[in-house]
């Protein structure tokens, strides 16, 4: 199979090497803005990185389709620069990343806790208290969701949900691992923002998790979303 490249244009993942595939880990989106052999220029990061970050390695990862199949490619970098005025093709100064790139792209998966936000037709539900809620995002390790302050939730608290894949309805435990207040605002403030982490050992769950979230990244790759 041949190993794809990185190209102008291209919607990246990024993960702090020391922290793939860990429940905290940092994940960070940005666009590629210039290849040169074995360094490329960034945009800034989403969340954004700063000067401290310098000298991390980093895991790069990108979709491409290869045989009708979409895969995620990863390259182990180092975050060597901040651009303070990259200038771009249409003359505006931004800020950008320089990475050296340490080896050549390999078929990677952290999937476990690399998290999609399903489209409104996906075939995920989450149910907390026979309550459905309203997802919005999902990996194989956790979720976060919003649901009415009525519901008295608290951090290191353990609840029950449901898990409705395609057909499929699982009984799920699960860690409250932070809950935010929404910012003020009429629609919005009887609302709280829940982050959890799954407890299970359900191979079945997670096979069909897993290929809900292909499926979820295909179709956010259709319409150029990511």
């Amino acid at each position: 199979m041949n190993k794809p490249a990185l190209k102008p244009g291209m919607p990246l993942d990024i993960v702090f090497e020391n922290e793939i595939n860990q429940p905290k880990a940092h994940y960070m989106k940005a666009v590629v803005y210039d290849c040169d052999q074995d360094v490329i220029t960034i945009s800034q990061t989403s969340p954004a990185l700063g000067q401290r970050f310098i000298n991390r390695r980093i895991i790069i990862t990108f979709l491409v389709t290869i045989e009708n199949r979409i895969l995620r490619f990863g390259i182990a970098g180092l975050l060597k620069r901040i651009v303070d005025n990259y200038t771009m093709s249409s003359g505006n100064a931004v800020e950008a990343l320089l990475i050296h790139l340490l080896a050549e792209p390999e078929p990677t998966d952290f999937r476990m806790y690399f998290r999609v936000k399903p489209p409104s037709d996906a075939n995920l539900s989450l149910f907390l208290k026979e309550q459905k809620v309203s997802l919005l995002d999902i990996s194989i390790g956790g979720a976060k969701f919003t649901c009415p302050r009525n519901h008295l939730l608290k951090p290191g608290e353990r609840i029950k949900l449901k898990l409705i894949i395609r057909e499929e309805s699982f009984d799920v435990d699960a860690d409250i691992r932070n809950i935010q207040q929404p910012y003020t605002g009429i629609t919005s403030r009887n609302l709280q923002y829940v982050s959890v982490q799954f407890r299970h050992d359900n191979s079945k769950m997670e096979t069909l998790l897993g290929r809900a979230i292909i499926d979820i990244e295909r179709n956010l790759l259709s319409k150029g979303a990511i």
